[in-house]
């Protein structure tokens, strides 16, 4: 049988043992997706532009993932419904086929959802119905079957998700693939996963996913939105025109994709014609109003378009606001929407922090900021960029270099590995050596090196360098703790 899934249901009734059974079945609730990694609503609206969008084949996969967005919700009325839908898509797809192997992870939700509403009966129907389906499916060749749908569904509920599961995601085609190495869908979705995560992870090789992208097109020669990443990867490498060539291939052969003609914009901005970005992205917008990526992109392509030079050239600062007047409003409009729809969208306020900074409007740059950092439930990546942001930028355009040192720090003290975390430890040490060189008498930079040096795990370095300063500056509690703290360490 299938490691991790629901097999016993004693007695007609789960009882006490309810959630011991449940948490062996696979489904949402036992994929360890969790609900304050993301902004629940903006996936739901994603989710709901694909229902609109995408053909109906495995749209009983979407409602699935929607229904247990519905539980994180606590919509448990609702995410029967979702289910509902779910079951329904699978008989209208499937009506002359053996469909039963489709419905293990919803009948594994189902059984889920019932449970939180403490309908223990119905809960057990349901993972009976799910071991019904094991037994069917219980020779090699069938299992194969099962795998292979259960693994694909996980895979592309991953992919749904976040970036930080997209590796997840990966796995699990992978383990589909090794059943079935042709399935032209897991091959879709395998080369998704690779190239998006190339979009963020720099370790990783940038071409893998070139190869990957062009064997699921060979399987699926009429997916315009595989045919767009790849022309994305070209693009990178040099090979413009057989980029070119694919974006005029997915534009002939679905023109109104939402999803095609936003990778067609990105194409556009990534060869600098921006005007045709945004004349793109503005189709988007009007087919998916609700998208906070698409507003994100026009506002970022907004943007790149307003000219302040640094410089005055014979004109104030002001006089070239005012030239560029519709610009700005449109950048700023489109940066409001995504805070708007998208709560957590750290990244919006640190745009309109650019686009306030280009006009000389650091008081609503700065409140800007304040904004961002009032944010709850986000990843910890996040709130070190924000950090990094705000103290680069009281360093740079506030002068306030007491205030930026705290930022700075604060960057430090979130232990989360990431660039925004070296950049500022980094910076931070290069404050402290010139404080120390200017003045080699000044207690406060050789407790910044102190400081920079225990969060980077050198203990007996940030000693020394805080036993320094408390001799500089003996009646400071800040200093004799740290040595304290520190001395203790070594003592134990």
């Amino acid at each position: 049988m299938i490691e991790g899934t629901f097999r016993t249901c004693p007695n007609g009734n789960l009882g006490n043992s309810t959630k011991d059974h449940l948490l062996k079945l696979q489904c949402h609730f036992t994929w360890n997706l969790l609900g304050e990694d993301i902004d629940i609503n903006e996936v739901e609206e994603r989710l709901n532009n694909q229902i609109t969008f995408l053909s109906d084949a495995y749209k009983h996969r979407i409602y699935n993932l929607l229904a247990y967005l519905k539980h994180l919700k606590g919509d448990h009325d609702e995410a029967i419904l979702q289910l509902q839908k779910a079951e329904a898509q699978i008989q209208e797809s499937n009506i002359s086929e053996d469909t039963d192997f489709r419905k293990t992870v919803m009948y594994g939700n189902f059984a889920w959802v019932f449970y939180h509403q403490n309908q223990i009966s119905e809960s057990c129907t349901y993972a009976k119905k799910v071991e019904s389906i094991l037994k069917k499916y219980e020779s090699p060749p069938m299992q194969k079957t099962l795998l292979v749908d259960i693994y694909g569904e996980q895979g592309w509920s991953y992919l749904s998700y976040i970036g930080k599961y997209y590796q997840r995601a990966v796995e699990c085609f992978e383990r589909a693939l090794e059943l079935d190495s042709e399935d032209p869908e897991l091959n879709s979705g395998h080369a998704m996963a690779v190239y998006r995560i190339e979009g963020f992870d720099f370790h990783m090789s940038a071409n893998k996913s070139i190869p990957l992208l062009e064997k699921a097109i060979t399987l699926n020669p009429t997916d315009t939105v595989l045919k767009t990443l790849l022309a994305l990867k070209y693009l990178q490498i040099k090979k413009r025109n057989q980029g070119a060539i694919l974006i005029e291939q997915a534009l002939q052969e679905q023109p109104e994709s939402p999803y095609v003609l936003r990778y067609v914009a990105t194409f556009y901005k990534q060869k600098g014609q921006i005007k045709k970005a945004i004349e793109v992205l503005n189709k988007v917008v009007s087919l998916t109003p609700n998208s906070s990526a698409v507003h994100f992109q026009l506002a970022k392509c907004y943007k790149k378009l307003i000219r302040i030079p640094r410089t005055s050239q014979g004109h104030s600062t002001q006089w070239y606001v005012q030239q560029n007047s519709e610009t700005i409003s449109k950048a700023i409009f489109h940066s409001k929407k995504v805070i708007e729809l998208s709560k957590t969208h750290t990244e919006a306020h640190i745009l309109l922090v650019d686009i306030y900074k280009k006009t000389n409007d650091y008081q609503k740059a700065e409140e800007e900021f304040g904004e961002a950092l009032s944010i709850n439930n986000i990843r910890c990546e996040q709130k070190q960029e924000v950090h990094l942001k705000f103290a680069q930028f009281l360093w740079d355009c506030r002068k306030s270099e007491s205030e930026a040192i705290k930022h700075f720090k604060e960057t430090i003290k979130i232990q989360s590995p990431s660039l925004f975390r070296g950049t500022a430890i980094r910076k931070l040490k290069s404050i402290a050596e010139t404080m120390t060189s200017q003045n080699p008498m000044d207690a406060a930079g050789y407790a910044l090196l102190g400081f920079v040096h225990q969060q980077t795990g050198e203990d007996r370095t940030a000693l020394r360098y805080y036993e320094t300063a408390l001799v500089l500056e003996p009646n400071s509690d800040e200093y004799l703790e740290a040595c304290s703290a520190l001395q203790y360490i070594y003592n134990e």
